[in-house]
């Protein structure tokens, strides 16, 4: 490598980490526009794709084109619509960041995007599962967990492929996560996140540093800094509703992709609960939330009829 492109490739790094400072004089002066100040991360958990590959191969046909068609080719048009980045996505891993820059404060959506990309990413999953169901093949199963940093992502290179280093994306891990014991004792409802902290002494503590057990069965849980942001983002409205005798705390907002289109967001707020004995129980004394993108297509609309017919109530008070 010559001298000259060796000195470039140091600029281009130290440019996109954050650590080249210029000394320009009043002639050069130019606004960085490219100047990344926060950011997100959506990690997603994509479950049964080497079942699924082995029964497509036993059945003669080709693994690469039915996850290219129903899977990989849908979630990558759709990208743009958010202002997702691929950092990561082979296999069962798929990592994006949505990044918000310094001087553009009217484009940072980072964390509401990004539920947003999530939910439609599961609206595909669900297609493809049903067309699977139809054909007699295995359904792939996704968790996916967001998280937010107010801190820009640091880059590493390998010659001229960024490598994005940020903490966000081993929590976003951890999140997109589901435990085994946690599958065998919750069963299917109307939501698809549970969260629970492992009890003082209980033999699960501890391993790999773990306090929590998460349940995330083509769910989408967003941290707690990252619904901080969703609050600066959007106006939150809280709605608390009851639905098959329990009661439920939903927030609910709009927010504007890349094209200015408002879309509808859900969030249902939960109490985590602890884990003691391989069993389930509530904390009543508790003040730890979690926070979900509501997915489920029957419980979204009568959150949004239930925030609809209060406002007309107050209209009509008025």
């Amino acid at each position: 490598m010559s001298a000259s492109a060796c000195w470039s490739g140091t600029l281009k790094l130290s440019r996109t980490a954050g650590t080249l400072y210029n000394l320009p004089d009043s002639s050069e002066i130019e606004e960085d526009d490219e100047r990344i100040c926060h950011h997100s991360i959506m990690k997603a958990d994509v479950r049964g794709s080497t079942t699924v590959t082995d029964e497509l191969q036993a059945k003669g046909l080709n693994p690469a084109s039915y996850f290219s068609m129903r899977f990989f080719n849908p979630i990558n048009k759709i990208l743009e619509t958010y202002g997702a980045q691929k950092v990561f996505i082979e296999g069962d891993a798929i990592i994006l960041s949505f990044l918000e820059y310094e001087h553009t404060p009217q484009q940072w959506f980072a964390v509401s995007r990004a539920c947003g990309y999530a939910r439609d990413m599961l609206k595909i999953v669900g297609s493809n599962n049903r067309y699977s169901t139809q054909m007699g093949l295995p359904l792939l199963e996704l968790g996916v967990g967001i998280c937010y940093s107010k801190e820009p992502p640091r880059y590493l290179y390998d010659e001229d492929k960024p490598i994005m280093i940020s903490g966000a994306i081993g929590l976003a891990d951890r999140m997109s996560s589901c435990s085994w014991n946690l599958r065998a004792v919750i069963k299917k409802s109307l939501f698809n996140i549970e969260v629970l902290r492992i009890a003082e002494g209980d033999i699960e503590k501890g391993e790999k540093g773990q306090h929590y057990m998460r349940y995330n069965v083509n769910g989408i849980l967003v941290d707690d800094d990252g619904f901080a942001k969703l609050q600066q983002e959007i106006p939150l409205q809280k709605v608390r509703m009851k639905l098959n005798g329990k009661d439920y705390l939903f927030h609910v907002g709009q927010y504007p992709d890349t094209t200015g289109r408002k879309k509808d967001l859900v969030i249902r707020e939960g109490k985590i609960g602890i884990w003691r004995d391989e069993a389930i129980h509530e904390d009543p004394t508790s003040q730890d939330s979690y926070y979900e993108v509501v997915v489920n297509r029957k419980v979204i609309p009568l959150v949004l009829e239930s925030i609809t017919g209060k406002q007309a109530a107050t209209a009509s008070s008025d």
